[in-house]
């Protein structure tokens, strides 16, 4: 039998009664082609498909790996927002939790760094902070950026750094130094809830003389370089 085409006769129409003989007709044939001659043609099917796989592949890797192939030797990684957030957090002056999560008033709130365990820490260094609502548009801390400055150590606040003037207390729970937040505005939130920022100083983008930079994301803090935290201000539940 043929590869390509077919030459049988096939019947057309229908025997009635009164016919004797079914009326035959044929079949258009098809060209034909020897087998060989279509072997290139299957053989490029299969490469094309083959490549089209490692292409979507190599775009999936990208996409799903954030566009690089991590850092080389002797290259420090950059941790993006979402592996540095748990580095920092929000206590009371002896680095303990409020009660209930909500402090009874703002000046009640330290930053503190390097308590929970397993979570990646900030890199020794010196960092500016700020005081934000929660979507980081409006700036509250109300002193110039140069005054709110520490140093973390051996990743956890060993104290404030350069011009910082905020007071500082000890973390009861990571033997580091608390830094106090105050002085910053309320939060246009009725929740009261606050955000809270921290970049190294190498990456804050503006006027550390100014109280409030628009140099940059928010204020002079580039988002994806900044540990991010939020707490909260109202009646003790």
């Amino acid at each position: 039998m043929p590869l390509f085409g077919d030459k049988r006769r096939i019947p057309v129409g229908r025997r009635s009664g009164l016919e004797r003989d079914w009326d035959w007709s044929w079949e258009p044939p098809m060209l034909e082609r020897p087998r060989w001659q279509w072997w290139p043609w299957i053989i490029g099917a299969i490469v094309g498909a083959a490549a089209v796989a490692v292409a979507v592949g190599l775009t999936l890797a990208l996409v799903l790996g954030g566009g690089d192939g991590g850092p080389s030797d002797g290259e420090e990684e950059v941790l993006p927002y979402a592996a540095v957030v748990g580095s920092i957090s929000v206590a009371l002056q002896d680095g303990q939790p409020a009660a209930a999560v909500i402090f009874e008033d703002k000046c009640d709130a330290y930053l503190v760094v390097g308590q929970e365990e397993g979570s990646p820490r900030l890199t020794d260094g010196d960092y500016f902070f700020q005081v934000t609502d929660v979507s980081g548009e409006t700036l509250l801390s109300s002193d110039e950026v140069r005054f709110r400055q520490l140093r973390v150590a051996d990743g956890a606040i060993e104290d404030v750094s350069g011009q910082g003037n905020h007071a500082v207390g000890s973390d009861s729970l990571s033997g580091g130094a608390t830094v106090q937040f105050c002085p910053f505005g309320d939060s246009p939130d009725s929740s009261g809830i606050y955000g809270v920022w921290v970049t190294r100083v190498e990456d804050f983008e503006g006027d550390v003389e100014a109280v409030d930079s628009s140099a940059a994301d928010s204020h002079g803090f580039l988002a994806a370089r900044s540990a991010r935290a939020l707490f909260a201000v109202g009646p003790a539940r």
